[in-house]
């Protein structure tokens, strides 16, 4: 590691593009190395020693799963019967002693991603009450948003948790399908989206502190925010986005999109090298360069109010750039998407932002007062689960591949010909009339 670590120096200090791009191609095979070799299994064994949970236990039928840190590495840990029914009720920072059997994980490429070298199945377990002091503010904040969405009914509590902080844990399956099938199960986890609703909340309330408080602040929010979302590949993504684009407006150089987007995907990619096996960190990425490169030319085309061709050009955008990782691995992407994301997303960003900011207030009062401070929240679920069962329900066919091929080909074609149009039209008004 520390070959990689001098020779990612040595092209920093270099200040020559040139050598800092060889520098981190021979940095990033270094660390991508070291992080292979972590993976690798450890024989069959009866186990007992201190993990701590990374993320919140997953309820399946008859077992409870997560991901644990240990002393080996990190392991997915399973439990049944009792010993499920109190690992059921911890989050993640929570840690135990626990006793059970290693083996090597049943899908080992799925797990990739997350650093999980072995399974282990727990037949005890003690808890530890030691807990990291910097999870405390982390553990607050979700708790204030979870005790804000007691006020809310039953079925909307999952999706509303799911907006906010990507805890869609109890949600009803019949929701669930029905954001399948019409495309919008993007929201029912957290995304890299969120970020930029915290920031459009946080600027205002800061826009009169100093330059260098409001950079730091902000930086702190994110990072907050991050580690509240339980470290989600796409919301890494979007935070150190955000950050770059933070500290280029404070030192006075703004960043291109697609600047932003490739800097941080090549700075997570040499912190962590195993976050190109997650498949959402390479939807996040697709879907962020396809509206990046796409949404704008696509807006150029469109005819009708700013915020629906807005909506409907970043919708049209990111569906184009994902289908090329979905279609393959899911099967055909659902048409009824385009329609249900113009007439969601916009109700979604208000959930996201109001749950995020009135949501942590309304955690603090709790009572008849969060269900009158979450009345908004209650009136835009009801339309985004009533706009999910009606687009689910609509006789629209599936895209294959190549339908997407089509239509994007269609679209390029007849952008050119409108292009080639406006530019002959201008042209004519500019000719000088004779006489």
């Amino acid at each position: 590691m520390w070959v990689g670590v001098l020779v990612l120096t040595l092209g920093l200090l270099s200040r020559r593009p040139w050598l800092l791009l060889l520098a981190g191609l021979f940095a990033s095979s270094f660390f991508s190395f070291n992080a292979r070799a972590g993976l690798s299994p450890i024989p069959s064994q009866s186990w007992s020693g201190s993990v701590t949970l990374l993320g919140d236990p997953q309820t399946f039928p008859g077992r409870v799963i997560v991901i644990a840190d240990s002393d080996i590495g990190r392991v997915q840990l399973t439990a049944s019967s009792s010993v499920a029914a109190e690992l059921r009720q911890s989050t993640a920072g929570s840690a135990y002693t626990v006793s059970g059997v290693l083996r090597a994980p049943a899908h080992a490429d799925r797990l990739a991603s997350r650093h999980v070298r072995m399974s282990l199945s727990a037949t005890s377990l003690k808890r530890d009450p030691v807990r990291a002091s910097w999870r405390m503010p982390v553990d607050a904040v979700r708790e204030l948003i979870l005790r804000g969405s007691e006020s809310l009914p039953q079925k909307q509590r999952p999706v509303y948790n799911g907006f906010v902080i990507g805890d869609d844990r109890g949600s009803d399956p019949a929701i669930a399908q029905s954001f399948e099938d019409s495309g919008l199960t993007h929201l029912l986890v957290v995304s890299g989206e969120n970020v930029v609703f915290i920031i459009a909340v946080a600027t205002p309330l800061m826009s009169r502190l100093p330059r260098r408080a409001r950079t730091t602040l902000m930086i702190a929010i994110l990072l907050l925010f991050a580690a509240v979302t339980r470290f989600e590949p796409s919301i890494l993504r979007a935070t150190v986005m955000a950050m770059i684009a933070i500290f280029g407006v404070g030192s006075g150089r703004p960043v291109d999109a697609r600047q932003r987007l490739a800097a941080a995907v090549s700075l997570l990619v040499l912190v962590d090298p195993l976050l190109v096996e997650s498949f959402g960190f390479r939807l996040s990425i697709a879907a962020t360069a396809g509206i990046a490169c796409f949404s704008q030319a696509i807006m150029k085309l469109m005819w009708g109010p700013q915020w629906f061709c807005q909506v409907f050009a970043v919708t049209v955008a990111a569906q184009i750039a994902v289908a090329p990782l979905i279609i393959p691995t899911f099967g055909p992407m659902p048409l009824a998407s385009l329609p249900a994301n113009v007439l969601a997303e916009p109700i979604a960003a208000f959930v996201m932002m109001w749950g995020s900011s009135v949501g942590l207030i309304a955690g603090v009062v709790g009572g008849w007062m969060a269900a009158l401070l979450l009345a908004p929240v209650m009136a835009g679920l009801w339309w985004i689960l009533n706009v999910a069962r009606w687009c689910a329900a609509l006789p629209l066919p599936r895209l294959n591949l190549a339908s997407v091929v089509v239509l994007f080909a269609g679209g390029v074609i007849f952008a050119l010909w409108r292009h080639r149009r406006i530019s002959h039209q201008q042209e004519h008004r500019q000719r000088p009339t004779a006489g």
